[in-house]
């Protein structure tokens, strides 16, 4: 099975485990985080100003996994924590970024949030806001969890492959 095959297969097992969904950046020159599944993410990226500020944030993170070799966790410009995790096997590289989750003290400022996006990218405020509250909140300890599942999952689905060959 082809590696990218592989990790969509992860993906989709993590995404039935946990709720959360993700997205591979395969190399820096093609940064595509519009591409996220995350409806709030995509109501923020109407916003031209937004989807460059994803963009960026998206390239930067990408450089720091790879370079680094291991998971970032780090907060976007929007406010939601994110994490990415670099996947090397054999000469293929790439990083999965996944969707934003919140703290507990982010959602209960979520009107704060919406009034800042909403002033900050000139977009609706109502909208922002009922799409921020349906983000999935996690405390630290859930947040390590998840990457380390998705870690296990890669794993896993790795060690099957070569089982296979």
């Amino acid at each position: 099975m082809e590696t990218k095959e592989i990790i969509k297969c992860a993906l989709k097992d993590y995404q039935n485990i946990t709720g959360l969904r993700s997205y591979v950046v395969y190399d820096n020159t093609v940064i595509q985080s519009a591409s996220e599944k995350n409806y709030f993410c995509k109501c923020l990226k109407s916003s031209s100003k937004a989807l460059k500020k994803c963009e960026e944030c998206t390239q930067e993170t990408y450089e720091n996994a790879r370079s680094i070799d291991h998971e970032c966790v780090y907060s976007c410009h929007a406010g939601l924590i994110k994490w990415a995790v670099p996947v090397k096997r054999g000469d293929f590289h790439c990083v999965i970024v996944s969707e934003g989750v919140l703290a507990m003290k982010q959602m209960e400022d979520a009107d704060k949030w919406a009034k800042y996006l909403s002033r900050e990218y000139q977009l609706d405020e109502a909208m922002l806001l009922k799409n921020f509250k349906i983000i999935q909140t996690m405390d630290e300890d859930q947040m390590n969890a998840s990457i380390g599942l998705l870690k296990d999952l890669l794993s896993y689905r790795f060690a099957m492959a070569e089982r296979k060959v």
